[in-house]
């Protein structure tokens, strides 16, 4: 008796699963007290939408690609200029860079400012010594986690460094 007085339910559920989205279907099955009957009602809802997906419907249009997040950081379109200021991607990136410096001051904390003939600046973020005098040429080169280190190309020592401008 059960069976037949959750027929009709079935068989209402299975063209509402047609006409109606899936949540309101899935909902219809929880309204059901009897755990057997929401059982099948459940059961058959997966057939349902099982035959659904299995006949295409109309070819649905190519999505565009999602365009990359882009930087907050203008980029320069030379990678030379724009060398520090940003992440950008691997194969956009130059490894290193020699610049020859054109004036060092030292800060108020006793750190180095250095700025380059091209106009960048680059300023000292760790405490350890280096002696970067104007006309030195400088290797800035990648460090870890996106930081830089600093050579004069006269010792072995390096600084940490970050670029100001």
């Amino acid at each position: 008796m059960r069976i037949l007085s959750t027929l009709p339910l079935f068989l209402l559920l299975s063209s509402q699963v047609l006409a109606a989205d899936l949540p309101t279907a899935l909902h219809n099955c929880l309204q059901l007290a009897e755990d057997h009957a929401r059982l099948q009602c459940y059961d058959q809802l997966a057939r349902s939408t099982q035959q659904l997906t299995a006949t295409p419907a109309k070819p649905a249009k190519p999505a565009k690609p999602a365009k990359p997040a882009t930087p907050t950081v203008q980029v320069a379109a030379d990678p030379v200029q724009s060398f520090g200021l940003e992440n950008r991607a691997p194969e956009q990136q130059v490894e290193d860079l020699r610049l020859t410096a054109k004036t060092v001051r030292i800060t108020s904390k006793g750190r180095l400012e250095i700025n380059m003939q091209n106009g960048q600046i680059w300023l000292q973020t760790d405490d350890s010594r280096l002696d970067v005098k104007p006309g030195d040429v400088c290797t800035i080169t990648r460090a870890t986690f996106g930081s830089f280190l600093l050579d004069n190309g006269r010792s072995n020592r390096k600084i940490r460094v970050r670029r100001v401008d």
